[in-house]
């Protein structure tokens, strides 16, 4: 029996980032139900890949066609990396893929994208919408016109519109993105949270230390220095906590400054680019999380913080206020706001209890095996309705 045939459109797989997760996770899903293609710019090293996401992909999952080297070229001719410019240049190359070998339906896993037919998109933050977040901007977008001439020159190389994209089927990362999503589409969303990966043991509360640990870029996007602040000042009420944060290098400028931090207090520690083993077994061995980026898309090192039996406290914004079910007890707005609710727990074993029991039942929304099974029933629908 032939089975039916997905394309999916992501244009550089790497072993970092919540978009690369999913589109890793987007091919396990669907590759032994469907035949998959995937339209991308370069080869996937499967080991990187699997090594952090948890993932068992091997050569042949997924039909690769690399795009040509005039998409190479162009990508080259632009002066700063341009993510945009990917994700329209992989829509042009999906699209020609499609007119000659139409497939049962398209799947985007990196934003929308117009492939000139109703399609899945797989919506992190949608490009179209503006302004975009203050952490996405740079230098040269601040040039006047600059920023709306470059979207329109894109958009003309993907070959598609804003009414084309309105058109798509949008799965949402959060119930937060799928806000944004309805105020510049004015369409409604399907949420379907990422997966966070790993097998993560039971550890017994009392085995674990009384510590926070933190996930994510060393970048400034992601406030380190606030979990950092929001420590000393819990440390000051007279409760031994510390600190523990796994990072993969980014800003070397802004993680010596972090480094800094953790020169002058032993019971801050940093860990670099870890294995997905020993990152699991960190999570396990911690009773709290903290997380403080501000308006984060869904924020996936939350999720792994639920999932490994941590109680997370996150800023009061964006998608992790989801991750940890809305509960006031786990957010803040600032420093003064996160010690108190981090010194509030830690004070309370029976509400301690209450959340850990929570955030158990909670967590099952972002394990891999609800992802793959959401996802394949999404396509499948998709394929009969079409």
């Amino acid at each position: 029996m032939t089975r039916p045939r997905v394309l999916i459109a992501h244009p550089y797989f790497s072993a970092v980032g919540g978009g690369n997760a999913v589109a890793a996770w987007a091919i396990e899903a669907l590759r032994d139900d469907f035949a998959v293609t995937l339209a991308t710019f370069g080869d996937i090293d499967y080991a990187a890949i699997n090594q952090s996401f948890g993932t068992s992909l091997r050569p042949g999952d997924a039909e690769l066609r690399i795009a040509p080297a005039v998409y190479q070229a162009l990508l080259r001719s632009v002066p700063t990396p341009g993510a945009l410019l990917q994700a329209c240049l992989i829509t042009r190359w999906a699209r020609s893929l499609d007119a000659k070998h139409r497939y049962d339906t398209l799947l985007s896993t990196q934003n929308e994208m117009d492939f000139g037919r109703p399609a899945l998109q797989y919506v992190h933050y949608p490009w179209v919408y503006l302004p975009r977040p203050d952490i996405e901007m740079r230098w040269f977008h601040r040039i006047p016109g600059l920023l709306t001439a470059y979207r329109d020159f894109c958009k003309r190389l993907s070959g598609g519109s804003n009414e084309g994209l309105s058109r798509g089927i949008f799965l949402a990362n959060s119930r937060f993105i799928a806000g944004k999503i309805r105020e510049v589409h004015g369409a409604e969303s399907t949420v379907l949270y990422p997966p966070a990966p790993g097998v993560f043991p039971d550890v017994p509360w009392a085995a674990r230390r009384s510590a926070a640990i933190a996930i994510g870029r060393m970048h400034g996007c992601k406030r380190w220095e606030m979990a950092v602040e929001i420590l000393d000042r819990v440390r000051s009420q007279g409760l031994d906590l510390s600190l523990t944060l796994i990072a993969h290098r980014d800003d070397p400028e802004y993680g010596s400054r972090i480094a800094s931090l953790a020169a002058s207090r032993p019971w801050f520690r940093i860990l670099y680019n870890i294995s997905r083993e020993q990152l699991v077994a960190e999570v396990t061995q911690h009773r709290y999380g903290i997380h403080t980026m501000e308006n984060e898309h869904f924020g996936i090192a939350v999720a792994e913080l639920v999932r490994g039996g941590a109680i997370p406290f996150v800023h009061d914004s964006g998608g992790p206020v989801e991750v940890v079910g809305g509960r006031r007890e786990l957010r803040f707005q600032d420093t003064v706001t996160g010690a108190a609710a981090l010194s509030a727990v830690v004070r309370n074993p029976s509400l301690q209890l209450e959340l850990r029991r929570f955030l158990a039942e909670h967590g099952k929304l972002f394990s891999p095996a609800e992802f793959r099974g959401s996802l394949r029933r999404i396509v499948e629908a998709g394929i009969h309705h079409g």
